[in-house]
């Protein structure tokens, strides 16, 4: 079904076009040299997180890895800002992991699921 440039304005209307910044991080160590600093890493990205400067973050999926390949989006102000967070983050300046962007992304659709029970202070996603 195709639609006018119209139709498209009305439905980009109502979306949220939150901007934030995405990459790609890439391993470049073998993982037993990378082992050894998973905890600074994850120390690291806790302390983005509780900032407000990293909206999500996480590795693609390899048995056995626990830090490869993966995605981390930034919710900073500018492309600069995120550049310094990546560069800064521990795997990376140690020359162990490097990545490809910050690429400006807009978050348009898609649900993020989460039930709360206030009761019990319980959550889960999904």
């Amino acid at each position: 079904m195709a639609g006018s440039q119209h139709d498209v304005e009305q439905l980009l209307a109502p979306m949220i076009k939150k901007r934030l910044y995405a990459a790609v991080n890439r391993r470049v160590a073998a993982p037993e040299a990378i082992t050894p600093y998973v905890a600074d890493h994850l120390r690291y990205m806790t302390d983005l997180e509780e900032r407000g400067l990293l909206w999500a973050s996480g590795p693609f999926v390899e048995p056995g890895v626990q830090v490869g390949d993966g995605l981390t989006i930034l919710n900073t102000a500018t492309a600069d800002e995120a550049v310094t967070l990546l560069r800064d983050e521990p795997l990376a300046r140690r020359g162990l992991r490097t990545f490809d962007g910050p690429f400006l992304w807009e978050l348009r659709e898609g649900r993020i699921p989460v039930r709360l029970n206030a009761s019990t202070s319980t959550f889960r996603l999904g």
